[in-house]
Parts: C-alpha cells; sequence; structure tokens
C-alpha cells in the first residue's frame, strides 16, 4: 500500500510539472543588456518569457492576473518605484514568486521584500546559468505547493457555496456571499466590507487580495475590477467609463478589466 500511495503521489507530482511545462517568467529589468541576456537563456532552458519591463510604472500599467507564473524583478528600478514597492503593488493582483535581481547591500530593504513579497530567491549581479536554474526551480516547487494547497481545498467532499466563515474571537462568524459589498487591498492585508443589519462593516485580512480572490473563486458574483479591489456585482448601483459606485463608495475600473464589466452587465 506504501508503494502504491507513494506512485499515486509520484503521478500526480508529475501531472503537476506537465501542467506546468511552459512555465512562464516575466523580467523586470531596466538594463536592456541584462534583460535580454536572461530572456535568451531562459528560453534556452525551456521557459516562456511573455514580456520585458524596464520600469515599475510600466509593468503595473501592463500587468494582468495570468501573465505571468514567476516575476524576476531588479530591485533597483529606474523611475519612482523601485523593484519592492512594484512588487508590493503587483502582490494585490497575483501570487507569483519574485526572484529579485540585485546589487543593493540595504537590509533595510532586504527585510521588507522578504516580509511584504513573495519572494523566493535573490540573484546577486554578476550571475551564473546555475544561479538563475536554482532560483527558477525554488520557484517552480513554490508553485507546486501553491497548486496542491489548493487542489486539496477545492477537492473537499462538501463546501457551501452562499457563505463563508470568517475566523473571529469567538469562533468563526458566517457571512453571507449576499452580504459581502466588496474586498479592498491594503499593502500586503486585504479589507473586506460586507453589510450587517444595513449597517457597514469590515474585516482585515493578513492575506493579499490575489489569495482571496482564488479561494473566493466559487462565488461567481465577486469580481475584479482593478488590482486593488473585487466587487459583488449585484451590489453596483451606477457605472461611468473607468468607475463605478457601491453604496457610497466610489471604485475604480483598471483599464485590463473593462472588458470584464463589458459582459457582466446589460446595457441599454
Amino acid at each position: 500500500m506504501k508503494g502504491l500511495a507513494g506512485k499515486l503521489c509520484t503521478l500526480k507530482e508529475n501531472a503537476l510539472l506537465n501542467h506546468m511545462e511552459k512555465v512562464k517568467v516575466l523580467i523586470v529589468e531596466d538594463e536592456l543588456l541584462i534583460a535580454e541576456s536572461l530572456k535568451i537563456t531562459l528560453a534556452n532552458m525551456g521557459y516562456e518569457v511573455p514580456a520585458l519591463f524596464r520600469s515599475g510604472k510600466e509593468v503595473l500599467d501592463w500587468f494582468r492576473p495570468g501573465l505571468a507564473d514567476i516575476i524576476m524583478m531588479d530591485i533597483n528600478l529606474a523611475g519612482k518605484m523601485n523593484g519592492v514597492e512594484t512588487a508590493i503593488e503587483i502582490r494585490k493582483i497575483s501570487t507569483a514568486p519574485i526572484i529579485y535581481i540585485t546589487d543593493n547591500q540595504d537590509e533595510a530593504l532586504r527585510k521588507k521584500a522578504i516580509n511584504e513579497t513573495n519572494t523566493v530567491q535573490y540573484l546577486t549581479k554578476p550571475f551564473s546559468k546555475l544561479d538563475i536554474a536554482v532560483a527558477i526551480d525554488l520557484a517552480v516547487k513554490a508553485l507546486k505547493g501553491h497548486e496542491l494547497m489548493l487542489e486539496k481545498v477545492n477537492n473537499s467532499s462538501y463546501l457551501i457555496d452562499d457563505c463563508i466563515f470568517v475566523k473571529d474571537l469567538q469562533g468563526f462568524k458566517k457571512i453571507k456571499i449576499s452580504d459581502i459589498l466588496f474586498l479592498k487591498a491594503d499593502g500586503s492585508y486585504c479589507n473586506l466590507i460586507y453589510t450587517a443589519d444595513n449597517s457597514e462593516e469590515s474585516i482585515l485580512f493578513s492575506e493579499n487580495l490575489s489569495f482571496l480572490e482564488e479561494r473566493l473563486a466559487f462565488a461567481r458574483s465577486l469580481v475584479r475590477i482593478h488590482r486593488s479591489f473585487i466587487i459583488n456585482i449585484d451590489s453596483v448601483k451606477k457605472i461611468q467609463e473607468n468607475r463605478l459606485w457601491i453604496r457610497d463608495t466610489e471604485i475604480p475600473i483598471g483599464k485590463t478589466y473593462k472588458y470584464e464589466i463589458k459582459n457582466r452587465f446589460r446595457f441599454v
């Protein structure tokens, strides 16, 4: 029986590896020669590079969920945002593990990167092909662990789909999906706003918005419309071109999510 269990486990891991054969690695690096060299190296190793970005603003303008499985990010990006600040914003919409490229010895920045972003490895310039391979292997391992966790959650024998139970001091509090108004990213945390006896209440989660988006994927009325917001479409009372309102709260619509909004509502 142990042998059979081991074989089944191996088959499951191989299936995950096969599913992830073309891992997408996004490069955010302002030194063009390093970026192009990385792209060639990754392609030769069998990975896909969906895009190269040179600044925090550029990647945030174009990044969307699903664009990358892994992100290689220079800490010292040109422009107003460094790599850690950029990664904190990306973390609101993606759980992709981050590999930092750095020649920076700033200890405070290193700790901020570890505590506030999904860091799996640092590559210190200059780095070798072996350094890249080890960093990617660690990131793929993190991806596999994340997928197995989600599979375990989704394969539960019975799950209630009209509510969630949220931990509080007295145990777990029941919140109906229909009572949820929206979720808002707050740095590495997330606020869930809901109605209780017709008044607004909020709960702060230590998880980021992308993690909660995955856990709440069963709720079809909860829709991502911005890197910082998930809304309950049943609670929307007004829409303009790039914003909408839930009760008295004005919420922006990200440009990469406008198509999703158009498909979710009937406009006459």
